[in-house]
């Protein structure tokens, strides 16, 4: 007598394996969230080498690293996340279209790179450490003795969140042929916009607090664009919702 598998359509997981998926179905909910984040001035042609060619550079080239903390997340946590984005244009609207993603837990590796397709890698740690000095340090490492970037951020202003403006983020999804055709199976111009809203203190309060910051990175890791000059650097306890997001061109 054949036999066939009970593991029907109707009964898989929303993610894989198909059996017991390794995440849950979205929106994903983040709680007390930390993030320092930081735009500067990067080179030019750097920018544009990792640039999808769809993508229009803004000018002068403008990079961001945002490292945060999230201490809640229904994706999977606590875990550290870096990345780094360049400001560009896609049909008339302003993105930041995210080159690199190191994380430090699997969950948010998977779901990043299946669902949207983020380019993420595993870090050894991602941490916000305070100083006595009144510093927040952020540091990236990337295997264990490698630092791949380090700030320094240094609060002297309570913003309030109205300073606050949603970027969308554009990503590259590209998932290989099965067969090792030389056409990805999957390509997608992808897009989401993950919002942070501030922790509110007892003293009424938004817990956003701009500041001097100074960034280094070396030049191993993909988080390698170069530093010219910070020009802004925020610091946030935040909540924030993660959605679904967009298909913004099919290859």
């Amino acid at each position: 007598m054949t036999k066939y598998g009970r593991l029907t359509p109707d009964t898989w997981g929303s993610t894989m394996p198909a059996h017991n998926p390794s995440y849950q179905k979205g929106p994903w909910y983040y709680r007390d969230t930390e993030v320092i984040t930081l735009t500067y001035l990067t080179d030019e042609d750097a920018a544009l080498d990792i640039l999808p060619s769809d993508l229009e550079l803004i000018e002068p080239a403008t990079a961001f690293m945002v490292i945060e903390y999230n201490h809640f997340t229904t994706v999977g946590g606590p875990y550290g996340e870096v990345y780094t984005g360049i400001l560009c244009q896609f049909e008339g609207q302003v993105y930041g279209y995210v080159n690199c993603v190191y994380v430090t837990t699997e969950n948010s590796l998977i779901a990043g790179r299946e669902v949207y397709g983020f380019g993420k890698k595993l870090a050894h740690r991602i941490e916000l450490i305070r100083h006595g000095t009144g510093e927040i340090e952020a540091i990236a490492e990337i295997k264990p003795g490698h630092v791949a970037a380090k700030a320094f951020f240094l609060p002297n202003e309570n913003l309030a969140a109205s300073v606050l403006e949603d970027l969308p983020l554009a990503v590259l999804k590209v998932i290989p042929d099965v067969e090792g055709g030389d056409k990805p199976a999957i390509a997608q111009l992808n897009s989401v916009t993950f919002s942070g809203v501030p922790h509110i203190g007892p003293d009424g309060k938004d817990e956003l607090f701009g500041g001097s910051a100074t960034l280094e990175v070396d030049a191993i890791s993909d988080l390698n664009l170069p530093v010219l000059e910070v020009v802004d650097a925020k610091y946030m306890r935040m909540v924030a919702n993660l959605p679904y997001g967009k298909i913004l061109k099919t290859y």
